[in-house]
């Protein structure tokens, strides 16, 4: 991997680099599996999973939790204008999520100035012991399975470090079997779902987001301890809007913008699952999640009934 001190640019640049001069090939090579769980093998590896383990959290760390095409990059750019604005410092986004890359990127994150913005796609069993023994603050975003499972079947179809599917069929049943990048998506929430009471931890749903900004972002900055005025909210609010941060893409993701803000939008999902796909994700999210806090969170009736 390309180092970034030989380029000029940061790590995140770099890696949507990489990225975007993949040359799709066959899932085998474009998929690793590690101790049984798949990750795109252009952005993780065993020796970055390795170095993980002895990762050095900070306690004013702030770690953005989500499942793939949950609102990451999103979030991402709204705790960097947050940061922006309490600290005095340029909104420059240079990191991604804590397990890309090699190991190298990893040492690098000693560099940066506090409060560091970490992201994860890894459910709670396989974050940094450091994260939680830190007591880091982890804001966890989810957004309805049935949207997730359309939005990562796209994803999977644009982006040249994943391999595509001929079929929407094909993806939902390897989605619903776990056979996708960072595992079943039932398996990743119920992993943070168990930590839902603890202190350090909050969760935030893609849909509230997306429905009124200003209120979410007032319970991010509070939840952090940023303390940001009403004008500040919407200072931030207005630059972080799904509309804005798709207009400027090609800036924070170069060519791939389109492929990580596609539509953003709520109930797609009607558009391609049949009434028995529907009904598959149903008897899930009551196995899994129906009696749960985050289940009621996601507010599952309003959002993934026909």
């Amino acid at each position: 991997m390309t180092d970034s001190k030989q380029t000029g640019k940061n790590d995140r640049q770099v890696l949507m680099e990489i990225i975007h001069s993949t040359t799709k090939t066959s899932p085998e090579d474009l998929q690793i599996n590690y101790k049984g769980m798949l990750y795109p093998g252009v952005l993780c590896s065993v020796e970055m999973f390795q170095a993980l383990e002895t990762f050095e959290a900070r306690e004013d760390d702030l770690l953005i939790a989500t499942y793939p095409k949950n609102g990451t990059n999103w979030m991402i750019q709204i705790l960097y204008e947050m940061v922006s604005l309490v600290h005095n410092r340029e909104p420059l986004l240079d990191t991604t999520c804590i397990e890309f890359g090699n190991p190298e990127i990893l040492a690098r994150f000693k560099d940066r100035p506090s409060p560091r913005i970490l992201s994860t796609h890894l459910n709670f069993k396989n974050i940094p012991k450091s994260i939680y023994e830190k007591k880091v603050k982890i804001l966890l975003i989810v957004r309805n399975p049935k949207d997730t499972a359309v939005s990562f079947y796209n994803f999977y179809n644009s982006l040249p470090a994943l391999p595509s599917y001929n079929a929407w069929d094909s993806f939902f049943k390897d989605f619903m079997n776990g056979k996708v990048v960072f595992g079943q998506y039932f398996d990743f929430v119920a992993t943070w779902e168990k930590h839902l009471d603890d202190k350090t931890m909050m969760a935030i749903t893609f849909e509230e987001m997306k429905e009124d900004l200003p209120t979410a972002l007032k319970k991010i900055s509070d939840f952090f301890h940023l303390s940001l005025n009403e004008e500040q909210i919407n200072l931030v609010a207005s630059r972080t809007s799904f509309n804005s941060m798709k207009d400027k893409s090609e800036n924070t993701h170069g060519k791939l913008g389109d492929s990580f803000f596609r539509k953003g939008e709520i109930g797609d999902w009607k558009n391609y699952f049949t009434e028995d796909q529907s009904k598959e994700v149903d008897a899930m999210f009551e196995k899994y999640l129906a009696e749960t806090k985050l289940g009621k969170l996601l507010n599952y009736d309003k959002y993934c009934k026909f």
